[in-house]
């Protein structure tokens, strides 16, 4: 095979790899723009794929740009890389060309990229830090809104995250790399390195003290959360001698990095090692020993009259992160209970209902066909040409290109009721329980929603929904139709601001109807009446059931919602059809 056949050989595989990706990748954007369509979260689905856009974007082209300018400085600084070559019974050293250096960095770039990707902070994290949200209420020592933390510090405290990885990441492949050439060794009188190598390494250096610097921003806020006092009170202590000490340490380490570049640059080795000394104890001093001295020569009542006011603070904040109505007591305690106590029936009665009539329902999986016309199901229609071959293609199912399957068939992928309302309402956490409810005949899935957030300053923190949080307050209850998939939110009626603000941005996250349907939930469906169960006593009873569809009926054309006045007919059929002829 000569080396043009293997030429087109491997770009046929390329372009055959570049399709199929390219492909598969085409028809997922599709089914997933469709699905949230067909929801009517179309918005939604915009503001998801702009901010992965903007996220894996951005955070992609800076990991491959700042690795990439450290491994080609690294080439360059090794001069000529040359291999042992052999020719007969001749040995000589062979140069290896420059672009293939450069490749070889370009390659080792993306993989570093690759590998730090998970740490990129989640889109939901951007989505609220660009909703601008306000609390009108500030924290009472940093003067910011308490948006800031609920909304900016989460992705602030990821994104940091991601840096600080990233530079250790790079630090490290730039050192192991250096080991394996002349340009830094070890020898009997110590480490030696040569020029450039001592320069790039002090660049890495000054970069990390400068990320180190960001930490303790980041720490200064931490201090509201998790404070040093009793039960992670933020104290006297923390106020008047941590949070001024992290503002020095900030100052003193910048300075530090700078020290340790200039000194690198010129040679000075042991300035910048005295600098980096300087900073390590100065942050042990300010984080461990004078908050230990400042307690152990404080007589304890003093401190107690100290603290009081922190105390207080506390206790005022906690009551805002908290705030419960009557109506969302019951659910806040429900969701402290675990997450194993999913109301999946058991009973034979309960699991034939899941069987027959539930395309959805805790746990479900699978791709589901629903070809019925007069079910109004909540799944993408199935369609024709491209359409069918990129749901087909997205699912990795061959059967959807069946001729047998009509058009008009359509689709239910995302069928486990918590995967379903958490796609929709992705910023909410959930409760612990799923709760099979009936309107009418009708059943639906309950699931309480709340704000909730760990980043909340000053306040108590509990264990809720499983995880510890700092705010927890109830915006909605989902509740997802197990005939038809469809999801409807009830919004609180004194949502929280995040809550709000979200529900104005996209509207999917709230339905006019749902509060009266959350109103007329039972454990059990509606039964008939039956003619020999209907005594005249019974008829106050009926005409009150009567009168309660009647008037859903009027509200309904009111609203012009022919929708919801189709289910009160029906369900008025129901009651009055076999037993009042």
């Amino acid at each position: 095979m000569t080396y043009s056949t293997r030429r087109r050989l491997l770009i046929g595989v390329v372009v055959a790899a570049a399709v199929l990706v390219g492909g598969r990748a085409a028809s997922t954007l599709y089914a997933n723009y469709t699905w949230y369509a067909v929801l009517g979260a179309s918005s939604l689905w915009r503001e998801r794929a702009g901010d992965l856009l903007l996220i894996y974007g951005i955070g992609s082209v800076i990991a491959v740009l700042v690795a990439f300018l450290n491994l080609s400085a690294l080439g360059r600084s090794i001069g000529v890389l040359t291999l042992p070559r052999r020719l007969a019974n001749v040995e000589f050293g062979e140069a290896v060309p420059r672009k293939y250096i450069d490749r070889f960095a370009l390659f080792l770039s993306v993989a570093i990229a690759a590998a730090v990707t998970p740490a990129l902070p989640p889109w939901t994290s951007l989505a609220l830090a660009r909703l601008e949200v306000s609390f009108r209420e500030s924290d009472p020592y940093f003067q910011h809104d308490l948006a800031f933390y609920t909304t900016w510090l989460p992705f602030e405290k990821a994104a940091y995250s991601w840096a600080m990885l990233l530079a250790v990441g790079v630090s490290i492949v730039v050192v192991i790399l250096y080991s394996l050439t002349p340009g830094l060794r070890w020898e009997r009188a110590g480490l030696r390195m040569s020029a450039r190598v001592r320069r790039h390494l002090s660049v890495l250096a000054a970069m990390l003290l400068l990320i180190t610097m960001w930490s303790y921003r980041l720490e200064s806020y931490e201090l509201l959360m998790h404070g040093s006092g009793e039960g992670g009170v933020f104290s006297f202590v923390d106020h008047q001698w941590l949070l001024p000490g992290l503002v020095i340490l900030s100052v003193a380490t910048a300075a530090a990095a700078i020290t340790v570049l200039v000194s690198g640059w010129t040679g000075q080795l042991r300035t910048g090692f005295i600098a980096v000394t300087v900073i390590v104890v100065l942050s042990v001093a300010v984080q461990e020993i004078v908050p230990l001295l400042v307690r152990r020569f404080t007589p304890r009542e003093t401190q107690m009259v100290q603290d009081r006011p922190y105390g207080a603070t506390r206790a005022d904040f906690t009551r805002r992160a908290y705030t419960l109505t009557a109506a969302s007591y019951d659910a806040l305690r429900k969701s402290a209970v675990s997450a194993a106590l999913d109301s999946v029936v058991t009973s034979a009665a309960g699991q034939l209902l899941l069987r027959q009539d539930s395309l959805v329902y805790p746990g479900a999986q699978g791709l589901v066909l629903v070809s019925d016309p007069q079910l109004d199901v909540a799944g993408q229609r199935l369609g024709d040409g491209f359409s069918r071959l990129g749901y087909a293609w997205a699912y990795q199912s061959v059967d959807l290109l069946s001729d047998s399957l009509s058009r008009r068939v359509r689709l239910v992928s995302v069928r486990d009721v918590r995967t379903r309302i958490r796609a929709l309402a992705p910023i909410f956490a959930q409760g612990s329980m799923v709760e099979p409810m009936f309107h009418s005949d009708t059943l639906y899935w309950k699931l309480e929603l709340y704000t909730a957030s760990s980043n909340y300053p000053l306040s108590e923190r509990y264990i809720l929904a499983g995880e510890e949080r700092s705010y927890f307050r109830h915006a909605a209850t989902a509740l997802v139709n197990a005939r038809t998939a469809r999801v409807m939110m009830a919004a609180d009626p004194a949502p929280d601001p995040i809550a709000q603000t979200w529900m104005t941005a996209f509207p999917n996250a709230s339905d006019y109807r749902a509060p009266g349907i959350v109103r007329e939930l039972t454990t059990t469906p509606w039964s008939p009446i039956a003619a020999e169960s209907s005594p005249l006593g019974s008829d106050s009873t009926f005409r009150a059931a009567v009168t309660r569809l009647y008037n859903r009926m009027r509200a309904a054309l009111a609203a012009a919602d022919l929708k919801a006045f189709g289910v009160a007919y029906d369900s008025l059929g129901a009651l009055i059809g076999p037993t009042r002829r």
